[in-house]
């Protein structure tokens, strides 16, 4: 029987730590060579480079997938309130609802007149249409949800069954408050649906509030060992705040002098940020704060920043410091992708082993897996 395999789109590394868990071949994509590095290290195999080549490019061979992941870049219109946001949204709306995606040279074209991060997000959509994959879904920030909402209508007329909605990382025991805006979308006859929670929801507003029924959500304290002991991490991205920026953790300054920012642990060294606080380095002692350090100058370290996104332990970013964070804060936490994908796979189990059929784009002599 041919092994499971999902084409992950603007790869990383977080969606593939999930994979590999669960014994699925994932070819991935990626253009950042660190994060080639990062998944090379890792044993995970990148296919290509530039997503663009999997749509314009000449090989018959295609990476053959049951399953297709993406979470594609979205700075645009990611702040679609405002003047330019807002004209990225409509952009691409636009491009969905006259089927610019069906047409990859046409689809490239549109990037070359707006942004090209415009027609990269609609990527996703174009591999869809041409190779139709079993399952498939989609992670990025909250305002993208309108895009979500729209590629949802044409997967439906392709006959694909979906969900979209907001699915928040600390309900599946990530130690980080953080919602994304997720589409689940599968063709095997199974209506689609978010994963069960796990863990409760964290409110912001009450937060002695637990839902019942599953475990409490993870605190920063429970995963490090130290900090936040009565709320999730503020949100890890590859910049400042939950939509970009500068800083590796999201408004990490505001909880600093707040009751519940407890030390629980010795002797760590913190490098503090200039943007947050007053420059040089910070150290932790024993029972409490050193003096040199003021609260609202910390910064976590990588390793610190990949545990809250729930990597496992030991997992090795290439390069630089800013690419390392990059990387990390960019990521799908992997407990949270772990979760989406058994919610798509796990029905798999229970039927028969897919069929092979020949297909004329692999006149070549190659077969195509399909269910």
């Amino acid at each position: 029987m041919i092994p499971m395999q999902a084409l992950d789109l603007f790869a990383g590394t977080g969606w593939g730590v999930a994979l590999q868990a669960r014994g699925i071949r994932e070819g991935g994509v990626e253009i950042m060579p660190e994060a080639q590095a990062s998944r090379a290290a890792a044993g995970m195999e990148t296919i290509y480079s530039d997503v663009w080549h999997g749509l314009l490019g000449d090989d018959p061979r295609r990476f053959w997938h049951a399953l297709q992941i993406a979470s594609p870049p979205c700075q645009p219109f990611s702040l679609s309130g405002k003047g330019a946001g807002r004209a990225a949204l409509d952009d691409v709306l636009r491009a969905i609802v006259t089927g610019a995606y069906r047409r990859p040279e046409r689809l490239r074209a549109l990037g070359a007149e707006t942004d090209d991060r415009t027609a990269l997000v609609l990527t996703p959509l174009a591999h869809v249409y041409r190779d139709r994959p079993l399952w498939v879904t989609w992670e990025q920030v909250p305002p993208v949800l309108p895009v979500w909402e729209a590629c949802a209508e044409e997967l439906r007329a392709m006959g694909y069954s979906v969900w979209v909605g907001i699915i928040r990382a600390e309900q599946f025991g990530v130690p980080q408050a953080r919602r994304r805006a997720v589409l689940i979308a599968r063709a095997d006859g199974i209506e689609a649906a978010p994963p069960t929670p796990t863990h409760s929801r964290f409110y912001e507003r009450e937060n002695d509030r637990l839902d019942e029924g599953v475990l409490p959500w993870v605190t920063m304290a429970d995963a490090l060992g130290w900090e936040l002991s009565s709320r999730p991490s503020p949100t890890i991205t590859g910049g400042g705040t939950e939509t970009g920026g500068a800083e590796p953790i999201a408004k990490l300054a505001r909880y600093t002098s707040r009751p519940d920012w407890v030390f629980r642990r010795p002797a760590t060294t913190v490098v503090a940020d200039p943007r947050l606080g007053g420059p040089g380095r910070s150290e932790f002692v024993k029972g409490g704060i050193s003096r040199q350090n003021r609260p609202g100058s910390l910064r976590i370290e990588a390793h610190e920043a990949a545990k809250l996104q729930s990597y496992p332990d030991g997992f090795h970013f290439a390069g630089g410091l800013g690419k390392q964070f990059l990387q990390i804060g960019n990521a799908v936490p992997p407990l949270m992708a772990g979760a989406i994908i058994d919610e798509l796979i796990a029905p798999a189990a229970h039927r028969p082993a897919p069929a092979l059929e020949k297909t004329p784009a692999l006149a070549a002599g190659g077969e195509r897996q399909v269910a």
